[in-house]
């Protein structure tokens, strides 16, 4: 019996098919369907090419402050061999080869970022770079007398201070100018000396 109905039906449906196609649906139905959907959302164009420069910028203030410092290091190190070649087994000497590649890394940073301020505050990088030029010299005494020395864990110690002063002298620069930046301009600029 259920065959006798489907069979009816499917008659029905063969004999109507052109009946069924040549109805299309009003234009309306279509405008109604179109304003019950949710509105896509117009996403501002951002031009990429403003951040792209500033981007450029900083890595190419990186790169110079990283490949100058890389460079005074070197030159100051011409004429005598490397300090440490003669105990390379040694711990502590593979421990300043490591903190020395660590704070090289952070006060290359630091330097980049205080870059920024060298045209405002061409004075505060001037003394700075002498500062530093001063603590480089001890620096460079103190790797002479760790080869003489044999690895002395003082003069070690004594080489790993100078680059954590570094570091903070660098560190209270840029609070500074931070702080006259942000429209604090009260405050004087902290002069350290070694």
């Amino acid at each position: 019996m259920n065959t006798m109905k489907e069979d009816k039906l499917e008659q029905f449906v063969k004999d109507n098919a052109e009946g069924f196609n040549s109805f299309e649906p009003p234009v309306m139905a279509w405008d109604a369907i179109e304003k019950a959907l949710p509105v896509a959302k117009q996403v501002p164009v951002r031009k990429i090419w403003p951040y792209a420069w500033k981007a450029a910028a900083a890595v190419l203030i990186f790169a110079s402050a990283w490949l100058l410092n890389d460079y005074t290091d070197s030159k100051q190190q011409t004429g005598s061999s490397e300090p440490y070649s003669t105990v390379a087994s040694s711990p502590q000497l593979s421990e300043l080869s490591d903190a020395e590649a660590y704070y090289t890394t952070q006060i290359s940073s630091k330097q980049a970022e205080l870059a920024q301020y060298a045209r405002q505050h061409p004075e505060v990088i001037e003394d700075l770079k002498k500062e530093f030029t001063e603590m480089d010299k001890s620096k460079a005494e103190l790797k002479k007398d760790l080869a003489e020395s044999n690895a002395d864990e003082k003069v070690i110690e004594a080489i790993i201070l100078s680059y954590r002063v570094k570091l903070e002298i660098l560190d209270q620069m840029l609070t500074e100018l931070r702080k006259t930046k942000d429209g604090n301009p009260k405050q004087k600029p902290v002069e350290t000396s070694l």
